[in-house]
């Protein structure tokens, strides 16, 4: 056959997604051929994402700070484990007196709402006081109260024992890792002291391209394989945020590092061949497949790889299928014509 009038057979093949090209093996003379099955698989390795060790917000305890602090002396690393009630900063400056008076003060004044509340309610359930002198005396127990026990909260850290009236020592409020930042200019009210992850809540987190996201099972690192635990139902741009299961202490990961995994993807149609098996026609993709006493080239479409294999789907089923793993190149000049009158 004419070689112009065979590759374009080719091209209006694989241009429509199917291959039907065939050649008998009585033709191939003494050309090599050996076949092996093509294996269906349920999961394939797709390419490697970025990939970086967190935790979800919320997931751990803040210690804020009650005022302002000019200068903290941290007690161990960030990204150390501590242990529940281990000291992990001391702060320092006149204000730790202060903060004592604070704490002292609102304890006093909370006591001493909390009566005058207990006194009036009755009065007020007996329309003895107007509803604005209960409203203000409810709305002065409740604030003192919130700031007693944002007060009381804070010092459940303070080490006792500590006579320095500059200094305060603070002890882990749970088993964890500990995560800071020093800020030069010091730490404003409100502002996280520092963070304690608990280790059950430690985990990968990676952006998966959106046509895989709701399919990827797990991901792979150098270390270990995690089950994806959640999939955002947002996307960003061309990605949709994800999160592992917690990282096992075998995984030996560490808070904050940066690596590539492998997301393993859910598949029910896709199927394992040595890459030897694979040949490309006018920019698209074939395996040949044995039928009988006969070699129909398949169209296939790569997926991924894993080993030697190709990981790929293919234009007809391949179950069961033997798949030609030598002589490919020489059977594709036969399809092509080479070598005929």
């Amino acid at each position: 056959m004419n070689r112009m009038i065979m590759a374009a057979i080719l091209l209006v093949a694989a241009t429509t997604g199917t291959a039907a090209q065939r050649v008998e093996l009585a033709k191939l003379g003494s050309l090599e051929l050996t076949f092996e099955p093509a294996v269906s698989v349920a999961v394939y390795p797709g390419q490697p994402v970025a990939a970086q060790v967190t935790f979800r917000r919320g997931e751990a305890f803040n210690v804020p700070s009650p005022g302002r602090v000019h200068q903290i002396e941290y007690l161990v690393e960030p990204g150390a484990s501590v242990a529940r009630s281990q000291p992990f900063a001391v702060l320092r400056g006149p204000e730790m007196h202060h903060f004592e008076m604070r704490f002292e003060s609102s304890r006093a004044l909370a006591a001493g709402a909390e009566r005058r509340f207990n006194s009036n309610k009755p009065l007020y359930e007996r329309k003895t006081i107007s509803e604005s002198q209960w409203l203000e005396i409810s709305e002065q127990h409740y604030a003192l109260q919130l700031e007693y026990e944002h007060m009381r909260h804070f010092f459940e850290l303070v080490v006792s024992g500590d006579d320095d009236p500059d200094a305060l020592t603070l002890a882990a409020p749970l088993a964890g890792v500990i995560h800071y930042s020093s800020a030069d200019s010091g730490i404003e009210e409100g502002d996280s002291i520092a963070l304690f992850v608990p280790r059950q809540a430690i985990r990968l987190e990676l952006a998966l391209p959106n046509v895989i996201g709701t399919e990827v099972v797990s991901v792979r690192t150098a270390e270990c394989q995690l089950a994806i635990e959640r999939v955002s139902a947002m996307t960003d741009g061309f990605f949709v945020q994800a999160w592992t299961q917690a990282l096992p202490s075998s995984c030996g990961l560490r808070l904050g590092q940066q690596l590539l995994a492998t997301p393993m993807v859910r598949t029910l149609d896709a199927y394992r061949v040595p890459r030897l098996a694979v040949f490309q026609l006018e920019r698209e993709s074939y395996v040949l497949v044995r039928n009988g006493e006969t070699l129909t080239a398949i169209a296939v479409v790569l997926l991924g790889t894993q080993g030697d294999d190709y990981i790929l789907r293919a234009a007809s089923t391949l179950e069961a299928a033997d798949v030609l793993t030598s002589s490919v190149s020489a059977v594709q000049g036969v399809l092509l014509g080479l070598g005929e009158e």
